[in-house]
């Protein structure tokens, strides 16, 4: 099995609150050296499920090592160290948060604003791919899903330019986290669909088509590529 089939498994599994199975695929990740954030806070909240608060704790503070802004983690954190009695710790890092936030609200301005500038971005990422600069592209593509995390279409479009960058595991990542904001978004879909695809990941990106023609029966696009695959096959 595929580090990616692990991933999906597991994602599965912590959706359904089966979280023995969970724990299992996240482990096995972790133990073939992908150490995710995600995956790290995954595991976190299985362990602590299961009264593993060491454990826990542990893999919370890996998680923020690798991403100081993960404010999820950080928030699971504060909550562990609390139920080891660590209070003055949890304090320390309440405080962190509660900084970042009040630097974020100084900066604060009209959401309607901060649309329109991130749609602009995307336009200048638009034009910077047209003519073959893909990592102007991409920046600016970036810049637009920091200013607007929820704008399911930008992020996606980012994620097709990073994976013909060869940039397939932030793709992934990307899609991922679209299919978390809306969860079944077709173009999303039908992407990480592609992207599974050009892995050599047949059965995953099968799978993801198929998720659209259950929302979509006549979609054409799904189809193709089915019907694509079936053409490999033979």
């Amino acid at each position: 099995m595929s580090y990616m089939e692990l991933y999906e498994k597991g994602i599965e599994a912590f959706l359904r609150k089966d979280y023995d199975e969970a724990q299992r695929c996240f482990e096995e990740l972790l133990m073939e050296g992908y150490n995710f954030p995600d995956v790290l806070n995954k595991l976190a909240f299985c362990k602590s499920i299961k009264g593993d608060l060491e454990g826990a704790q542990e893999l919370l503070k890996r998680a923020l090592e690798l991403n100081p802004g993960y404010s999820e983690a950080a928030i699971n954190l504060i909550y562990v160290l609390n139920e080891l009695g660590k209070y003055e710790e949890a304090r320390r890092v309440q405080e962190k948060i509660k900084k970042a936030t009040l630097k974020h609200r100084e900066k604060v301005v009209d959401p309607f604003v901060i649309g329109k500038i991130a749609n602009l971005h995307a336009e200048v990422g638009e034009r910077y791919a047209e003519i073959g600069l893909y990592k102007e592209a991409i920046e600016e593509y970036k810049k637009a899903i920091k200013l607007r995390p929820t704008f399911v279409d930008l992020r996606t479009r980012l994620a097709v330019l990073l994976r013909e960058q060869g940039e397939i595991e932030e793709a992934i990542e990307h899609l991922t986290q679209c299919l978390l904001e809306k969860k079944d978004y077709i173009p999303a879909l039908i992407q990480l669909g592609l992207t599974y695809y050009v892995m050599g990941e047949y059965e995953l990106a099968k799978k993801q088509w198929n998720r659209v023609l259950s929302k979509d029966p006549n979609n054409s696009v799904a189809k193709m590529y089915i019907n694509m695959l079936k053409n490999i096959k033979e």
